[in-house]
């Protein structure tokens, strides 16, 4: 008799690291994890094996470790050295959670988060440059089934190959929950100065120069400080030289790489949370303001139009007037005391409904239909 929860392995390369697709992994494996109808493989880097431990699944959870050799080797494991242990390890179905496959016969779910790697390849270093768009290329095309994290997510798919969109399907990530469960840790020398927050490396496509460029004008006008959470991608000398001359005079502060209580604290205390990106997949920052009851100033990027759910101002990303008069109306305004929510009948999409729909997208791989008659339609623990 066949086993009543299907074996499925993770790749979860990211789920110790920052950013959103650190909190995808963390936040996936989780959900999963409180399900009945899945056993779950982790395949994670070394330093991931105490998180998975402490998974609270009755299912079975193995932890298989990437070699920890680095990204790049780590990677080529992975690619062609993993289909053996996942076969041993008695895997049904491989969901990559990033942008690459094993090299397996397993039928495979892989999840986009977006296609900057294919529409942005230049904002890449030059290693992943020259590897990584052609490996992507080989992922969506081998993918039995492909989980868009957005509506905008899978209509850009059809920009690259009408094949990619054919099989994909809409599944939107949830708020966060790890954020949630934190206690708040108020920042260093931010307690009770007014700031506008941005979440988010510094690569062009965050498009954090339009901000730098108007931002001696919203502070005259409101004396708030641009507050920058978030590492790495910062690539030009002239993004870099306005914020140096910004924190020189005390108009701007970047933050790094910020924990997750000083980040909710960030949200919880910030007057207004600024996304003006180029191009998104989905937009994490988006949903934590809302969950923190942050007001929200986003560009017109489809995806931050379909995350902000009619709860946010939006300005073209390259509008600088706009961004500067949309900022400095909001921060005026004042920050008010609702849930974040927003409007009735915009409630937030959760893990546990993510979680379902990666698990249907997992039976439409299998094509078992009726291996899964006698399973419940979510398969969640009540």
């Amino acid at each position: 008799m066949p086993s009543a929860a299907l074996r499925v392995a993770v790749l979860a390369d990211t789920i110790e690291g920052p950013g959103g697709m650190g909190r995808y992994a963390r936040e996936l494996v989780g959900a999963l994890a409180r399900r009945d109808d899945v056993e779950l493989v982790v395949v994670a880097p070394p330093e991931g094996r105490e998180r998975v431990a402490a998974l609270p699944s009755e299912r079975t959870v193995r932890f298989l470790p990437l070699p920890g050799r680095g990204q790049v080797a780590d990677a080529l494991w992975e690619r062609l050295r993993l289909g053996s242990p996942l076969r041993a390890a008695g895997v049904e179905v491989v969901h990559g959670t990033k942008h690459l496959l094993p090299r397996t016969r397993l039928p495979c779910v892989l999840t986009v988060h977006d296609l900057t790697v294919l529409s942005r390849p230049a904002e890449a270093g030059r290693l992943r440059r020259l590897l990584l768009p052609s490996q992507y290329r080989s992922a969506l095309d081998r993918a039995g089934a492909l989980l868009a994290v957005s509506a905008a997510t899978r209509d850009r798919l059809a920009d690259f190959d009408a094949g990619w969109k054919a099989k994909a399907e809409v599944v939107p990530n949830g708020a966060s929950s790890d954020l949630a469960l934190l206690d708040p840790e108020p920042v260093a020398g931010l307690a009770g100065v007014p700031f506008a927050l941005v979440v988010g490396d510094l690569s062009p496509r965050k498009n954090v120069d339009v901000l730098a460029a108007v931002w001696d004008d919203v502070h005259r006008e409101t004396g708030a400080v641009l507050v920058l959470a978030g590492a790495g991608g910062e690539k030009g000398s002239d993004l870099t030289r306005r914020l140096d001359d910004l924190e020189s005079r005390g108009r701007a502060r970047r933050l790094g790489a910020v924990p997750g209580p000083e980040l909710r604290w960030c949200y919880e205390n910030c007057r207004v949370v600024l996304f003006p990106s180029i191009e998104e997949g989905f937009g994490f920052p988006v949903l934590e303001a809302r969950t923190f009851g942050a007001p929200v100033v986003a560009s017109t990027d489809r995806a931050l139009v379909e995350a902000a759910a009619g709860t946010a101002v939006h300005v073209d990303a390259h509008d600088r007037q706009g961004w500067r008069d949309a900022t400095v109306k909001v921060l005026a305004d004042g920050r008010g005391h609702g849930s974040g929510n927003g409007p009735a009948g915009t409630a937030m999409p959760t893990w546990d409904e993510h979680a379902a729909g990666a698990v249907r997208l997992y039976r439409k791989v299998l094509g078992d239909g009726g291996r899964w008659a006698r399973s419940s339609e979510d398969g969640s623990r009540r």
